[in-house]
């Protein structure tokens, strides 16, 4: 039977060293939208599956659509084994080599969005997106404009980019502009509907995702569900003109 570190890192008994794929490579990452600022990859792993061993050439933020048992395998480092929640929200830094083993029998799945703008001053707000660093929560502003029925809370910050994540309650809605800047706005939950600029009303399963370009109208998002349901909005900043 072929052991682990054979499966996940290649021929080791060989002295091989083990193949490292690019993300775009990878074939669980399924890659739904690249511009000038991210690409946005969808993923789903079935349980007993695993993520093939690939790096990352840029910062990435990870956010788990699931309750899921994973171990990671990074080379030369002992494997670690983490419990990921739904709407956990992470950083996977440029440079990071991994593998990801999907255990038990709940099926991984995550929107992986790379920030294709080299980051600088990154921070925690509310939330423990870099794993090494504190929470500065009582520093992360709201950061979101809107009506009542929304409460807004900082997770990640640079000085390219922010992470915020709009708590919709049912039955409410939230118009999300950042003027100046992209913007991308990732459903957490079931039940939110994007209306545009045309009036047209698109809804937003859990994981599909809106992209706002600079000077496009701002977009209105409904939660039409009797529960809350959770956006993660990403303010880009406008890249300097060379």
């Amino acid at each position: 039977m072929l052991s682990l570190a054979t499966v996940f890192f290649g021929a080791v008994t060989s002295g091989q060293e083990p193949e490292v794929l690019a993300l775009e490579a990878e074939p669980h990452h399924h890659l739904a939208l690249k511009n000038e600022y991210v690409k946005v990859y969808q993923v789903q792993v079935a349980p007993g599956d695993a993520v093939k061993l690939h790096r990352h050439d840029t910062d990435a933020i990870s956010l788990s659509l699931s309750e899921s048992l994973v171990t990671v395998h990074s080379p030369g480092k002992p494997d670690v084994q983490q419990k990921l929640t739904n709407g956990q929200i992470r950083l996977q830094a440029r440079g990071l080599v991994h593998s990801t083993s999907v255990d038990g029998d709940t099926t991984f799945r995550n929107v992986t969005v790379e920030l294709l703008m080299p980051q600088t001053g990154e921070r925690n707000g509310c939330a423990q997106v870099i794993a090494s660093q504190p929470l500065n929560c009582a520093d992360a502003g709201q950061g979101v404009a809107g009506s009542a029925g929304h409460a807004d809370q900082m997770q990640f910050e640079s000085e390219q980019t922010s992470v915020i994540l709009v708590r919709l309650q049912p039955h409410s809605r939230v118009g999300l502009s950042d003027l100046g800047n992209a913007e991308l706005i990732i459903a957490l939950d079931a039940g939110i509907v994007q209306a545009g600029g045309n009036g047209a009303e698109k809804p937003l399963n859990v994981g599909n995702f809106a992209w706002v370009a600079i000077g496009e109208t701002a977009r209105l998002f409904k939660n039409e569900s009797d529960r809350e349901a959770r956006l993660v909005y990403f303010v880009l900043k406008q890249k300097a003109k060379q």
